[in-house]
């Protein structure tokens, strides 16, 4: 067990989260040698990422398996064998979420247009699989104009919302919560934090609500953080977007990074 499921399980998560291997890229200054893993120039990070819940540049990404929501079989996260842009939505979001397929629509299209779609992937994992049915990912895609018909676009969709939670907050650090659209629209009180010693970074600790009511009784939304990985086809993080940048800048670098981490 390495040093971030280490903290992850001393502050109490659940037994399930040991199952997500990740492991550090290594050590240094930034040179092939140093850092076997990866492929990029080391990301400027203001933390060591082994004290953040999410994976950061130079970890490995957890190991989940979980089914294809548009197709039969299931995928795992690092199953891909080729350089993934990864995100996690819900697609009732009205806010952050399409800015974060933006950002990998962004990507494809350029992939699309330069002829190397086939030599990278994008994924989204979906942390509302009760509403986020094959048809309504169908419609979330057309709305969204994703390029479906590539073949380089994948939904992942846990069978469960407590697999969501295992996945997606557990395993790779992005807190969800479930929220009353009644309600002020924040998780007041919340002790999410980023740092597994639960410290405070860059990042606030809790975000906006979002999402609109799919149909009657069930309109709910969440506050959720936002977080884009660049990932290499072994699977360890070349870059990372998360809150604002997830959100903004993360649509006009994704292309490019992945254009280079391709070509690395």
């Amino acid at each position: 067990m390495d040093r971030r499921q280490y903290l992850q399980t001393a502050l109490g998560a659940t037994a399930g989260t040991a199952a997500f291997a990740g492991c550090l890229g290594g050590g240094g200054d930034g040179s092939a040698d140093q850092y076997p893993n990866t492929k990029l120039p080391k990301q400027e990070m203001a933390f060591d990422a082994e004290d953040v819940r999410f994976p950061a540049w130079g970890q490995r990404i957890p190991s989940a398996t979980l089914p294809r929501a548009l197709g039969d079989g299931e995928l795992s996260t690092r199953g891909f064998d080729k350089p993934l842009a990864l995100t996690f939505i819900f697609s009732n979001c009205m806010t952050a979420c399409p800015l974060l397929t933006q950002a990998l629509v962004s990507a494809q299209g350029k992939a699309l247009d330069e002829g190397w779609g086939d030599a990278v992937a994008f994924a989204e994992i979906t942390f509302d699989p009760a509403r986020d049915t094959a048809d309504r990912l169908r419609t979330y895609a057309e709305e969204r104009n994703i390029a479906l018909d590539a073949g380089n676009w994948t939904f992942l969709r846990p069978e469960t919302e407590a697999r969501a939670k295992e996945v997606v907050q557990e395993g790779f650090g992005v807190y969800f919560e479930k929220t009353d659209p009644g309600s002020s629209g924040t998780a007041t009180g919340s002790t999410a934090t980023d740092t597994a010693t639960g410290g405070s970074t860059p990042s606030t600790a809790t975000e906006t609500a979002t999402g609109t009511p799919a149909a009657e009784g069930d309109g709910y939304m969440f506050t959720h953080r936002s977080l884009i990985l660049l990932v290499n086809a072994d699977g360890y993080v070349e870059r990372f977007w998360r809150g604002d940048e997830a959100t903004s800048t993360a649509a006009s670098e994704l292309p490019d990074a992945m254009n280079r981490l391709r070509k690395a």
